[in-house]
């Protein structure tokens, strides 16, 4: 369960970019004035907060997003929030998926409230709960999924980069780094060769 310190933060960190006056805050959260008062003083010490005072205006609130200690602690909420919601443990559980694989916003700090989570699945994934998990976290889960080495050849090499780079939740990489290099020669091919996107809508999973 989240405590009222990540309530707080999680709304800077679901809308990085927004400017937010402090009644806002308080309305948004749910929490006493005191209280938001103290946190935002403490996060503001630590860099994940700035607030910012402009001639004639209220003053607002945004996040320091360039900042390292609000990158590092956005990637670690993130992570946490999806083992808290049982997601990881259920992938870690699919008996038909051989490696999987969180890449894209969710495994850097660049997320937001209308980020999609993007996984990579390699095998059968038949028994994972997409529309369950979207549900919680009221967010689409874009799932880019390979049952076989065959099918996996035609996954283009930059998007190959992209899931390399993400968190591997179960499995491991290797066979995918052999790939780039089997790919190499040809980089260079169209579109096309892009995989397909499974979405929720395109099959009941719950």
């Amino acid at each position: 369960m989240k405590s009222k310190e990540e309530d707080v933060l999680s709304v800077f960190y679901n809308h990085p970019t927004k400017h937010w006056h402090f009644n806002q805050l308080v309305k948004e959260i749910g929490i006493a004035d005191s209280k938001l008062d103290s946190w935002l003083k403490k996060f503001i010490l630590l860099g994940l907060v700035e607030r910012i005072k402009i001639k004639g205006e209220m003053p607002f609130y945004i996040s320091n997003f360039k900042h390292p200690e609000y990158q590092n602690r956005k990637r670690i909420y993130a992570l946490q929030v999806l083992h808290e919601i049982g997601f990881l443990n259920h992938i870690v559980s699919l008996q038909g998926v051989k490696t999987a694989i969180v890449f894209g916003s969710f495994a850097r700090w660049d997320w937001h409230w209308k980020s999609d989570l993007d996984l990579f699945l390699f095998g059968n994934s038949d028994e994972f709960e997409i529309s369950r998990y979207e549900k919680v976290l009221k967010r689409e889960i874009q799932v880019f999924e390979y049952k076989n080495l065959q099918e996996l050849r035609k996954l283009h090499e930059d998007l190959m980069k992209n899931i390399i780079k993400g968190y591997v939740i179960k499995g491991n990489v290797d066979f995918l780094k052999v790939s780039i290099n089997e790919n190499k020669p040809n980089s260079k091919r169209s579109p096309k060769g892009l995989p397909r996107r499974r979405h929720s809508n395109a099959k009941n999973r719950s």
